[in-house]
């Protein structure tokens, strides 16, 4: 189950030995224009910043192009809709079909009648990695209707996601399905709003992939200046705890998004050396935008805490899954290195080297992509050929070169991304370009590793090349092979329960004395963030 939990590892120590933008009638888009070489994160950077649009054909490692307002959102309906061609509608859908009745949810609630609509298509609405789930509030099956207005707190540029799918059974209450796999993808779409205020979208999109067309509208609200405070969020749930604080699920208050919220107590990380690595974290967390990277929304402080404000990722750890399932298949392990490799190569064109890769830090989102969380192991500043010697990481997964001491670089990601796929799937059977790729990626010389000279290499073995499109997979237009049971946004039946039996609090904090130079350490960590009161609605 996924925990937010603050992994086993080792501490780092110094080592004493030797996108794209769907067609629409009319777009209004706005690109930024990606440098020769991207910049490396500043740890003492004062605002939070992002990338334009990975998925509209910007590089990945693009300026960051920062943003800070409100996104409201209002999914209408679609036209045109149909299942993949040879696929044959479920027996379910065609029996609700020829009983529904004309008027069965007129007059009844507006959440109930969603539910009751079951066998229409469901959409699921992203943008920042912010995911909600919409049923259908009527219309055909070609041609349903959602009617749902959200809001979503923008702090980069950065696209919206839209995908419409349709459920092969009913839904019930209690039911606990860990695979919404068998719902059946119809369309969806991929495009960069406008973040000019003057500028409000209304308008049908092309799906970009799969069948039909999407009726969506858009408009953009800059932000007014506010501190953030812990008061500013409704405290829903403990889903991680570790040395240093806790992780909770919450509420912005607001806008009514769901939010992954990460205190941590000053003195503790002053007094075990761990301030460069919380910086880092933040830094790396507000400057990166990728959609296979879990991102920074919010940070803020008080005398005691600091508090990291994340995407709420709730479909389970990579590592639940695999101990539940075993094994995965080879398309599917394929599809995770994949996505995987693409967040990796992202971080180190900001010269960062991640150092942690494991199950335990990549969640799986709603529709089954992945992202990878926890970068408090981040190494920042790693230009090309720049070796470091500090000693730490998980000890399952360490490469050879980091034990033996003798200094590493960018390429000891590339070890724990071949030690991560061997538990995936490659046990008895294994194919000649699997074996192939973890011979490479598993060279215990990291001048002769595969993926020496960049991601690129790693991306043209056979292994990928046959069969996995890369711009296509960052344009999120590659459908994911697993698709886990999330219901809500809000669903947490992927957390592990003891932390959910826990009452969410923010824990007062005894005055830790902490100097005014200590202080000042946490000088540049908070940002500011809009204001105003938003909700969902039906309009």
């Amino acid at each position: 189950m996924s925990s937010w939990k603050f992994g086993k590892k080792l501490k780092e120590v110094a080592s004493g030995r030797s996108g794209h933008s769907s067609t629409p009638a009319t777009s209004h888009s706005h690109h930024s224009t990606p440098p020769s070489a991207p910049p490396t994160p500043d740890p003492n950077a004062a605002t939070v910043t992002g990338a334009a649009s990975t998925g509209g054909g910007e590089e990945s490692g693009a300026a960051p192009v920062p943003r800070s307002g409100v996104l409201t959102i209002r999914v209408v309906e679609a036209r045109n809709l149909h299942p993949p061609a040879g696929v044959q509608l479920p027996p379910g859908i065609r029996d609700a079909v020829e009983q529904a009745q004309a008027g069965m949810a007129r007059g009844a609630r507006e959440s109930i009648q969603r539910k009751q609509m079951w066998w229409l298509p469901y959409v699921v609405l992203e943008f920042e990695k912010n995911e909600i789930l919409i049923d259908a509030l009527g219309g055909e099956l070609d041609s349903p209707t959602w009617m749902f207005r959200a809001h979503f707190d923008v702090s980069r540029i950065s696209d919206v996601t839209i995908s419409a799918y349709l459920r092969t059974s009913p839904i019930v209450p209690g039911q606990n399905r860990n695979d919404m796999g068998n719902d059946l993808f119809l369309g969806g779409l991929q495009f960069l709003p406008s973040f000019d205020a003057n500028k409000p979208l209304d308008q049908w999109f092309r799906s970009t992939s799969g069948s039909g067309e999407f009726h969506v509208q858009v408009s953009y609200k800059p932000a007014t200046t506010q501190h953030l405070t812990i008061n500013d969020f409704d405290l829903l749930k403990v889903i991680g705890k570790g040395s240093f604080g806790k992780v909770m699920q919450v509420r912005k208050k607001d806008t009514g998004r769901i939010y992954a919220l990460k205190t941590i107590r000053k003195a503790h990380i002053v007094s075990r050396s761990e301030v460069t690595h919380t910086l880092a974290e933040r830094t790396v967390l507000a400057q990166v935008n990728n959609p296979f990277i879990v991102p920074l929304k919010f940070s803020f402080q008080n005398a005691e805490k600091l508090y990291l404000v994340l995407a709420f990722v709730n479909g389970g750890e990579l590592f639940y899954h695999l101990q539940r399932e075993g094994r995965f298949n080879e398309e599917r392990s394929r599809f995770y290195a994949a996505e995987l490799l693409c967040a990796l190569e992202h971080l180190h064109q900001f010269n960062v080297i991640y150092r942690d890769l494991k199950p335990e830090n990549i969640l799986i989102d709603y529709v089954g992509h992945i992202a990878l969380c926890d970068f408090g192991l981040c190494k920042l500043n790693m230009a090309e050929g720049e070796t470091t010697n500090t000693f730490c990481g998980t000890p399952e997964y360490l490469a050879p070169e980091l034990l033996l001491g003798h200094g590493y670089q960018k390429t000891v990601d590339w070890w724990t991304l071949g030690i991560l796929s061997d538990p995936l799937r490659f046990g008895d059977e294994i194919s000649p370009d699997a074996r192939s790729l973890l011979t490479g990626l598993l060279t215990r010389d990291p001048q002769q590793r595969l993926g020496v000279t960049g991601a690129e290499s790693i991306k043209s073995h056979p292994f990928f090349a046959k069969h996995i499109d890369f711009k296509k997979l960052m344009q999120k237009k590659i459908q994911p092979p697993f698709k886990p049971n999330v219901e809500s946004a809000a669903d947490t039946s992927n957390f592990d329960p003891d932390f959910l039996r826990e009452q969410p609090m923010d824990s007062v904090v005894e005055d830790s004395h902490l100097s005014q130079t200590v202080q000042a350490q946490f000088a540049n960590f908070s940002y500011y963030q809009p204001a105003g009161a938003f909700g969902e609605s039906v309009r």
